[in-house]
């Protein structure tokens, strides 16, 4: 899938959000052919990384990662993203194991491990 170019002019916008709530930025564009998700932040061991754009309703979708503990669990709006000292509570009562969500774009959203939400757009 090649990333539409909506969902990376949105990426500056993220990034502060995210760095507003204390995660560092890990953005370093998108690989050569454009298929990778890009790395957007990362803290303690726990990475986000955008995971799709709703073209319905223009809202991002992204997989906040365990490195160490191999979890994974998705994440509705970045008001939604956790702070970094709130993402292992929220892997642990949420997340999948990252070998059962690998191939995560083949199912459709509502079969993933999402986090709830607790704002809305």
């Amino acid at each position: 899938m090649t990333w539409e170019w909506q969902a990376w002019r949105c990426f500056d916008h993220i990034t502060e959000a995210l760095e507003n709530k204390g995660w560092e930025s890990g953005f370093g564009g998108r690989d050569d052919n454009g298929t990778m998700p890009p790395l957007l932040a990362e803290s303690n061991g726990h990475g986000i990384a955008f995971f799709e754009r709703d073209a319905g309703t223009g809202e991002c979708w992204f997989e906040l990662r365990d490195k160490a503990r191999n979890r994974v669990v998705f994440v509705r709006g970045t008001q939604n993203i956790p702070v970094p000292e709130e993402a292992a509570r929220m892997l642990a009562d949420y997340g999948w194991p990252l070998d059962g969500a690998s191939t995560a774009r083949d199912l459709p959203l509502y079969s993933l491990p999402v986090a709830p939400v607790t704002q809305s757009g």
